[in-house]
């Protein structure tokens, strides 16, 4: 927000300038209050910036928690995958190593089904529809529903269907050429099941199949001998395992301990803490940033120690120190990944807990929300707190630039009346002056 500038005065007296000079000084005498409001809203302005790029950072730090938790909770275990055509793999709480050798006979398909062709054409969805009725039965998985449109739309019988709980999804496509659309209702089933899916208007049935649908089909060590039939591409293979079919065929998935998703889980958290820890250092010191001298970064900066200062669990490993976690001479935080591999694994997941339970993560998660945390959090008051400030202060620049703008429209006032009074006076002295001067002139030429 701009100062109040100073509308030029223009008048025909000799004193014009002068009287510009008066409005001048005095708008600039009573802008001074104004610019000092300017001043601090800039000053604020920037320190909710920075509070927002330091919230960026924490937030970045407590998704690396978040990674971090999920490693562990996998029990440093990790799926190796021997053909990535057929299938990925994952592990999740209670994996255990071993080998499964998963044949998929079939990926399945979903049954769908198109709207007739007798049907009338549609070439706006938005305005027009297949059909008059206002209510419809629509019969999937031998299960029906009925389905009311709010307006005699295509796009309107869309979006009834899918908000009637129905396992489906519709939407609309064009058979037709950019020239001359064809707008059809097409309906598909969201599993991979056998079914028949209809929508009938009370009389006629509207739609015509287009694939009928199947299962998934799925061994595992060749088990059982006729193939699982699954109505999902994402299968549990054992506990903790997860799958996702990608093509027929076969594939090894080893599940085996391995701190491989730990140690990138810490390389992560190591690289967002130097990135928070290096954006509060910004703003200290005499020529520091936007925060410099606010206590905020003072308790922030407690905050991260507290995090990285945990110590607790049992057995060889009860720091992030026992695990290569480290400071450098230059205070940046360093993972040494071989130190993790030499510590058992019990004693590395001891140590870690889990983000609602115990253990580090327990307590870095309790740090960062205590910082973050929407309602009450440290970033979010301070936020608040100069949002109100920022909101306080516009006000008073508002008021101010309105008084501004007064006074120099009344000044403009007075200055033009005295402006006009003078240059009054100096035509009557003109006046008189030339009277006087003909006198002169007369009696000279009398006189002569």
């Amino acid at each position: 927000m701009g100062s109040t500038s100073v509308t030029p005065f223009t008048g025909s007296s000799a004193f014009a300038a002068q009287l510009q000079t008066v409005i001048q000084t005095a708008v600039s005498r009573a802008s001074a209050p104004l610019t000092q409001l300017q001043t601090q809203q800039n000053a604020l302005q920037s320190q909710q910036s920075e509070i927002q790029n330091i919230q960026s950072d924490f937030n970045a730090l407590q998704s690396a928690i978040t990674s971090l938790n999920s490693a562990v909770q996998s029990n440093g275990m990790a799926a190796q995958v021997s053909n990535s055509t057929v299938a990925s793999a994952n592990v999740s709480n209670g994996a255990l190593s071993g080998t499964y050798t998963v044949n998929v006979t079939s990926l399945g398909s979903q049954a769908s089904a198109i709207s007739e062709n007798s049907l009338p054409t549609v070439t706006d969805p938005s305005t027009q529809s297949i059909d008059t009725a206002s209510s419809y039965t629509l019969t999937v998985e031998g299960q029906s529903y009925t389905i009311q449109p709010a307006g005699n739309t295509l796009d309107a019988l869309v979006s009834a269907i899918n908000n009637s709980g129905a396992n489906v999804q519709a939407t609309v496509v064009n058979v037709g050429s950019n020239n001359a659309p064809d707008y059809r209702l097409t309906i598909q089933a969201n599993d991979y099941v056998p079914t028949t899916i209809q929508l009938n208007d009370g009389t006629n049935n509207l739609l015509q199949a287009m694939d009928p649908g199947s299962y998934v089909q799925y061994q595992v060590n060749g088990e059982p001998a006729s193939p699982i039939n699954a109505t999902s591409r994402q299968v549990t293979v054992s506990p903790g395992v997860n799958v996702t079919l990608l093509g027929a065929g076969t594939t090894n998935i080893t599940v085996a301990a391995s701190t491989a998703a730990i140690s990138n889980a810490l390389n992560t958290f190591v690289t967002d803490y130097n990135n928070l820890a290096a954006e509060l250092e910004k703003n200290r010191g005499k020529n520091g940033g936007a925060l410099s001298g606010q206590s905020i970064v003072y308790e922030l900066q407690n905050q991260l120690q507290m995090l990285v200062q945990y110590s607790g669990g049992s057995g060889s490993v009860t720091s992030l120190a026992d695990i290569g976690l480290s400071f450098d001479s230059s205070g940046n935080l360093q993972f040494d990944s071989s130190a993790l591999s030499a510590d058992s694994a019990s004693s590395v997941l001891n140590f870690f807990g889990s983000t609602s339970n115990s253990g580090f993560l327990q307590n870095a998660n309790n740090v960062l929300n205590s910082v973050t945390d929407p309602s009450t959090g440290t970033l979010t008051d301070a936020n608040q707190s100069l949002t109100s400030q920022l909101t306080q202060i516009g006000a008073q620049i508002t008021s101010e630039q309105t008084s501004i703008s007064n006074l120099q429209q009344k000044l403009a006032t007075q200055m033009a009346n005295a402006d006009a009074a003078i240059s009054s006076l100096e035509q009557q002295v003109t006046e008189i002056t030339d009277l006087f001067t003909s006198m002169q002139q007369q009696s000279r030429s009398i006189s002569g």
